[in-house]
């Protein structure tokens, strides 16, 4: 993608615009194999199923492996699965396969910086999950293999389910008119919303819906009972606040340039009602600390009921509830109670997965292990790789596989962020719940805000975003805890600005620009 410029240093200039997106794009090949319960097209969000198939259909007719270890590098969100010696679903995914499959299993929140020592001491997987380091498009034609050849146009269709991606994810692993990975699609079901007991607001007596940020800390109030070690909030709801304003999602484009959501005059005025929260002590004590799937344990016990987190996360929250339990999603509210609020798009793709150079006499058995894990819902490969063994690691209740504790502890290879098919909303743990989730869905992504440059590449940002997006995270959470002023915020943006952010405005519009 333009707006990186590599004058005088040679190699890949992550140049990305339409002409050179659209030369190499793989064609798009939709798999028809099965009809939804509820259809998403028209809301721009996935397809919804009540039930698997009765008579799943077998995608792939041979393993994709060869027999040789596949080396793998990405990461997770949920905890280390046993190892292979006591994993009875590694064991047969590994025959499935055709190859020994070796992951190398980070948490999420420090992949980044495992990746950056990974390609500094050249020891990446054969397929790596691309993270963020300097100068990506230059790493990417030094450590990985332009796919090009096998992937651009019609040349996809010797991997059909790699075809079923959508266009736009394609964007992602595009540089310099050339194909250096396989996108892993998210897009709406990535969009964060505000999860909620059901049972225990009802059983309260407390309403499921907010109309204004006041009736949003009113319930929080009610929420929260310190001497029952109960905490309203699992995390700190800094999006969903904003939402409440609806500050624009990452960037907008006002008077011939981009600005930063950071600029938004609202932003104080939503760290203004973060930090009562905090104060007033309705979010949980260890919100600063912690992994993700702390929330989900909060969230599950009832110490924390309600909790902000991508639509993605539906499934997982089931499984750690109790089977009394119930989820309902609350709206942002405009926050002067004028109406609704704006929830913001997730990004069409979550990353990307390329193949190593020292693996390039194996690009044909590792795009087909990819197109093995991108097997769509409704085939037999699906069922297996997202529930395991029938009778070991899932049970079937009313006609769907529903995982066991044992499964689900087997299953977390972190397959879907190696390759993965366009989402499906299925979540057999308890009737009722894909429909649930389609609604919610259905309510907040149509008018939802996306960001305009999502997935475009500023090489600023790469280098020094991360290091001044931290700086502007701890002031946050200084403001927000009462170590620091309101007042703090305005400084600490123009020094965001100053540091590199005005930069990555700059190179971002060149890129949208050149997009259109």
């Amino acid at each position: 993608m333009a707006g990186c410029s590599n004058a005088g240093r040679g190699g890949a200039t992550g140049a990305n615009d339409a002409a050179s997106k659209s030369k190499v794009r793989p064609a798009y090949i939709r798999y028809q194999g099965v009809e939804p319960d509820m259809s998403g097209a028209e809301y721009n969000i996935p397809d919804a199923f009540n039930r698997y198939p009765a008579q799943p259909v077998q995608a792939i007719a041979d393993a994709p492996g060869d027999g040789r270890p596949i080396q793998v590098m990405t990461f997770t969100n949920t905890p280390i699965p046993p190892k292979l010696s006591g994993n009875q679903f590694w064991q047969e995914f590994n025959k499935q396969v055709g190859s020994p499959v070796q992951v190398n299993l980070t948490p999420s929140v420090d992949y980044d910086q495992k990746f950056a020592t990974a390609v500094a001491g050249d020891k990446l997987g054969e397929l790596f999950m691309i993270g963020g380091v300097p100068q990506k498009p230059q790493m990417l034609e030094a450590k990985a293999v332009d796919l090009t050849s096998h992937l651009s146009g019609d040349r996809i269709k010797k991997y059909p389910f790699l075809a079923n991606l959508p266009e736009t994810s394609w964007n992602s692993a595009i540089f310099d008119g050339k194909i250096y990975g396989v996108p892993i699609p998210r897009g709406a079901i990535q969009s964060q919303a505000l999860y909620a007991r059901k049972d225990m607001l009802e059983g309260a007596g407390l309403p499921v819906e907010v109309k204004s940020a006041d009736e949003f800390i009113e319930l929080c109030k009610a929420l929260t009972d310190k001497r029952k070690n109960r905490f309203a909030l699992a995390a700190v709801p800094t999006q969903y606040v904003r939402n409440m304003f609806a500050i624009p999602n990452g960037w907008s484009e006002e008077g011939g340039k981009l600005v930063s959501n950071l600029e938004d005059p609202a932003q104080e005025d939503a760290l203004q009602i973060l930090q009562k929260l905090w104060k007033a002590g309705y979010i949980h004590p260890d919100a600063f600390t912690g992994q993700n799937q702390d929330l989900k344990t909060r969230f599950g016990n009832g110490t924390s009921p309600l909790v902000f987190d991508t639509f993605s996360g539906w499934p997982t929250y089931l499984q750690t509830m109790d089977k009394e339990a119930e989820i309902a999603i609350i709206a942002p509210p405009a926050h002067d109670g004028s109406g609704v609020g704006r929830t913001w798009l997730g990004p069409p793709t979550i990353s990307v997965t390329a193949i190593s150079k020292k693996a390039e006499d194996r690009v044909e058995t590792l795009l087909a292990y990819l197109n093995f894990l991108a097997t769509p819902f409704g085939t037999k490969e699906y069922l297996f790789r997202k529930y395991g063994i029938d009778g070991v690691d899932y049970k079937t209740t009313d006609g769907s596989p529903v995982l066991t504790d044992k499964g689900f502890s087997e299953v977390q290879l972190g397959l879907q962020y190696q390759a993965d098919g366009p989402w499906t909303i299925f979540l057999p743990e308890r009737q009722g719940s894909a429909e649930a989730c389609f609604n919610a869905m259905k309510e907040l992504c149509p008018q939802s805000i996306q960001n305009p440059v999502a997935g475009m590449y500023s090489e600023t940002d790469n280098r020094k975003g991360g290091q001044i997006g931290g700086d502007i995270n701890d002031v946050t959470n200084d403001i927000i805890q009462g170590r620091k002023p309101v007042s703090a915020w305005a400084p600490a943006v123009k020094k965001w600005k100053r540091d590199g952010g005005d930069k990555i405005a700059e190179e971002l519009y060149g890129a949208l620009k050149v997009s259109r």
